[in-house]
């Protein structure tokens, strides 16, 4: 009788992950809980919205590798009226900056855990309201608190939080976007899929509020991201992005 209690208090997990290897990571350490059933795993934004629109989730596990959709899918969930979508980021790999930490706040996320937590105990409680106002593992809950905004200058803040927004991963696509190299060179100079290649690409535009490819390698070069002669583009044999002045 007590199993079959547990059983009705199943929570229905979608994992949202860009990487294979960290989509079936974090199914192996959740799957088989009694309080846990993985709906499935999907890679991008696409899919987790189109999830959200269908229903039947109650609760969206998203790695921060999908950056700025993780904010998108909480507006996605917001305007079609699905709040019964519990959305909860994911760290796995490198922590993210405070100010990134502060947006999925600010955007309404229900919970920010960490693999070195236990997600399978956390994410009932964050879908049952045991933890109210969201849940925040305490080790980034630290970071928020110690935070300091930076003074004040006359740079747009976009600018001015360019290198603190752009991850190592996206700078090497950046660079090599600047050589004039396609998604799919980039993709295999980097040993990455295409896909991935055009997840950065995207993130990067989003980031530095670009409209295009050479616009974003133009505010590079404005912010310092790429340094005003970058020699990425000098080897032989590699073209050089011209941008316009």
């Amino acid at each position: 009788m007590f199993a079959e209690q547990l059983e009705t208090k199943r929570v229905s997990v979608l994992i949202v992950a860009p990487n294979q290897l960290v989509r079936a990571g974090v199914r192996t350490l959740v799957d088989g809980q009694l309080q846990i059933e993985i709906a499935g795993a999907v890679a991008g934004y696409a899919e987790a919205a189109a999830a959200i629109r269908r229903g039947g989730i109650e609760v969206l596990l998203v790695d921060t590798g999908l950056g700025r959709g993780i904010v998108d899918l909480v507006r996605v969930r917001d305007s079609t009226g699905s709040q019964s979508v519990s959305v909860v980021v994911l760290v796995t790999g490198d922590v993210p900056t405070v100010t990134e930490l502060r947006e999925y706040v600010a955007a309404g996320v229900d919970g920010i855990v960490s693999t070195a937590e236990d997600i399978a105990a956390i994410l009932p409680a964050i879908r049952t309201g045991q933890a109210p106002g969201g849940w925040i593992s305490p080790t980034l809950g630290a970071e928020i608190l110690r935070y300091e905004p930076p003074a004040l200058t006359e740079e747009p803040p976009v600018l001015r939080a360019a290198h603190e927004l752009v991850t190592p991963s996206e700078h090497e696509v950046l660079r090599l976007v600047a050589d004039g190299h396609t998604d799919r060179e980039i993709a295999s100079r980097l040993h990455r899929s295409e896909r991935v290649v055009k997840f950065h690409v995207s993130n990067l535009l989003a980031k530095l509020q670009a409209r295009n490819r050479a616009h974003v390698v133009k505010l590079a070069l404005r912010t310092g991201l790429l340094p005003a002669a970058c020699p990425c583009g000098q080897a032989k044999g590699v073209r050089t992005t011209r941008v316009a002045r």
